[in-house]
């Protein structure tokens, strides 16, 4: 099975209804704050946000370098496409979410930013880009470190993410009980809200509060930016 299979497999045996019951209310909030109409995904995965938007009445595209983890019904809606090139139209979205460590995947601050300013793009004026990440650089200063999440009584979702020189390994898969685990391996720049909120602004976004708390139970970073209008 090749890294799109496996990332697949890991995304797959995540238990999405307990997300959604955290997560809907901060989304709906935000969608209802900012008046979103049209949302894109960057890097949407398994596809749970563009359900979950779509839910609340949104029209929600995603695009992500491998459709492998999405159910069949759902590719139509979805693009491959890298955050560097999207596959949408400039200036077309009310909102662009770029979230789970998609920005840490690219592999220097200059990739970053062109990704971040690729992103900014597909925006139009007064819209807004929604960030959400870990500081893989924190989590692991002090040595190697594990997080494990039980699924049921059999399985249970492990990363692990330790420092090789820049970036920051993470390996992750599914752990049942007596077999052996493949692992998916990531490669994360280490990434923080202030070095994001400096790149944003050197683009000319402008830092805003997000208008609810994030879901709870979560880990790690969110930030927000708004495309000045003319």
């Amino acid at each position: 099975m090749g890294a799109g299979g496996r990332w697949a497999a890991v995304a797959a045996a995540l238990p999405h209804a307990e997300r959604k019951v955290r997560e809907l209310p901060f989304w709906k909030a935000l969608a209802e704050a900012w008046g979103w109409r049209r949302v894109a995904d960057a890097g949407c995965g398994a596809g749970f946000h563009l359900s979950l938007l779509r839910e609340l009445g949104i029209g929600a595209a995603g695009f992500d370098l491998t459709l492998a983890a999405l159910p069949a019904s759902a590719r139509g809606a979805v693009s491959v496409g890298d955050v560097l090139a999207p596959p949408f139209r400039s200036g077309a979205f009310d909102a662009v979410l770029c979230l789970g460590n998609t920005i840490a995947l690219l592999p220097s601050r200059a990739l970053q930013r062109e990704g971040l300013a690729a992103l900014a793009g597909l925006i139009r004026p007064g819209g807004v880009i929604v960030l959400q990440g870990e500081d893989v650089g924190a989590l692991v200063a002090a040595g190697p470190v594990v997080r494990t999440r039980r699924l049921n009584e059999a399985a249970v979702h492990v990363r692990v993410f330790e420092r090789a020189g820049r970036r920051v390994r993470m390996l992750a898969g599914v752990a049942r009980n007596g077999v052996d685990a493949p692992l998916a391996t990531a490669w994360l720049l280490p990434t923080s809200p202030a070095v994001v909120e400096r790149m944003a602004r050197g683009l000319g976004l402008v830092p805003v509060a997000l208008p609810a708390p994030p879901p709870p139970g979560g880990s790690g970073w969110w930030a927000a930016f708004s495309a000045p209008s003319p």
